[in-house]
């Protein structure tokens, strides 16, 4: 059915080009030869498209020049016969290998190429039909959002906001209404419980007394009028003592009484050593050698307090430095790094001084040649402890050794003098 076909449209075409006829005969060459050497009758089909193709292009293929013995392709009865002895010579072995096979393999180059350009041209306008299609897709897209923004977002947005402004205008207005009235409420209750009322309060509360806002044309006040808002602040006492919140709930009798007691300034017996820590001064007063090993005399928990942060830590004093260790969560950068941690020079401290720290004796200051000082609070029994310890290492610039209280040690100053 396929050698029908291509017999017809061989019949009913244009003559092939030189290229088109060579590619032709070269592709039937090998089933011809193959139905040469098994004799099949395959050969009776491709004879009639092989004398139509050779009868349309015998110019083209200069078919007199290069194949003279070729039987007349044009009415001849035996052209069969002819033609199948003729395919056996070197005449048209040649002619095939020389001019046929050459000229197929070029057309089919040719070809691949031109298919390959089309098939490119064909991907990429196919490419570019998509991108366009899917830049249009998302411009459409965004011009419905624009749109759905424009016509909807944005004017809900607004709708929210100005409901919003007028609840917090009506809430606003509720507010004042109700101050006003308990307001000009309490002014009424005053009037008719003053001591010359009809309604007299025989237990008046005490009466709290502050500046008038009028003022003189010397910009003076000099009126009081009675406080009707005042307030005691004892939460702020309360966080100011670190008492706590819980402290205006359960607030304890004892323990005001007892920081009001630590507080006076008369009682100076524990800004001074005790007794017990003599000795433990005296036994550390020997001179010590300066090659000797670093040996750890005091470690205890204390907070090294700043300007701005209370930085809870632990302070080492050995025989050669003093450690502080930053022992907060979450250290801060500082200028020296990160965190609070400092190792100063036994050698290098200058004095040592007891210190309070909210109101309670519980605190030392260390100052170094450098200018710099630390200011560290302990609980209230360790202080002494710690203070004796570093009397006693006796560091080479301390100015004052053997002073116990602020009186000794201002008298040994000599700024008295």
């Amino acid at each position: 059915l396929a050698y029908v076909k291509l017999h017809s449209l061989l019949q009913t075409t244009s003559a092939p080009r030189r290229d088109e006829a060579c590619y032709l005969l070269g592709k039937l060459e090998t089933p011809l030869r193959r139905s040469l050497d098994s004799r099949s009758e395959t050969f009776s089909w491709l004879v009639p498209i092989i004398r139509t193709l050779m009868d349309q292009c015998y110019e083209t293929l200069q078919l007199q020049q290069f194949l003279p013995s070729l039987p007349p392709t044009n009415g001849s009865p035996t052209f069969y016969e002819d033609f199948q002895l003729f395919c056996t010579t070197p005449e048209w072995r040649g002619f095939i290998e020389k001019h046929v096979q050459p000229t197929m393999a070029q057309f089919e180059m040719d070809t691949f190429a031109r298919s390959h350009d089309l098939m490119s041209n064909f991907w990429n306008a196919c490419y570019d039909a998509m991108m366009s299609s899917s830049q249009r897709r998302e411009q459409e897209k965004a011009a419905s959002r624009k749109l759905f923004q424009e016509l909807v977002l944005e004017p809900a947005a607004k709708r929210c906001k100005a409901e919003n402004a007028r609840h917090a205008n009506v809430l606003k207005q509720t507010n004042n209404q109700h101050s006003t009235v308990l307001k000009q409420w309490r002014s009424l209750c005053r009037l008719l419980t003053s001591p010359r009322s009809a309604w007299a309060d025989r237990n008046p509360p005490e009466v709290r007394w502050k500046l008038s806002s009028a003022e003189t044309y010397s910009r003076m006040r000099l009126k009081l009028v009675p406080n009707l808002n005042f307030d005691q602040h004892l939460e702020a006492s309360a966080l100011r003592d670190n008492l706590g919140a819980d402290h205006l709930q359960n607030p304890a009798e004892s323990l005001p009484l007892a920081m009001a007691k630590e507080a006076k300034v008369s009682e100076l017996e524990d800004d001074q050593l005790a007794e017990e820590d003599l000795p433990v001064l005296d036994s550390q007063a020997e001179p010590k050698e300066q090659n000797q090993r670093e040996k750890l005399v005091v470690s205890e928990d204390c907070e090294l307090i700043t300007t701005v942060a209370v930085v809870p830590g632990r302070l080492e004093v050995t025989t050669q430095h003093v450690y502080f260790y930053d022992g907060s969560s979450e250290k801060e950068e500082t200028e020296g790094g990160i965190g609070y941690d400092f190792k100063r020079p036994l050698s290098h401290l200058r004095e040592v001084h007891l210190r309070r720290y909210n109101l309670r004796r519980s605190a030392l200051e260390l100052f170094f040649i450098d200018q710099a000082n630390y200011f560290l609070n302990f609980r209230k029994k360790v202080r002494n402890k710690v203070y004796s310890c570093i009397l006693g290492l006796r560091p080479p610039n301390q100015t004052y050794f053997g002073s116990r209280s602020p009186q000794e040690l201002l008298k040994a100053s000599g700024l008295t003098q």
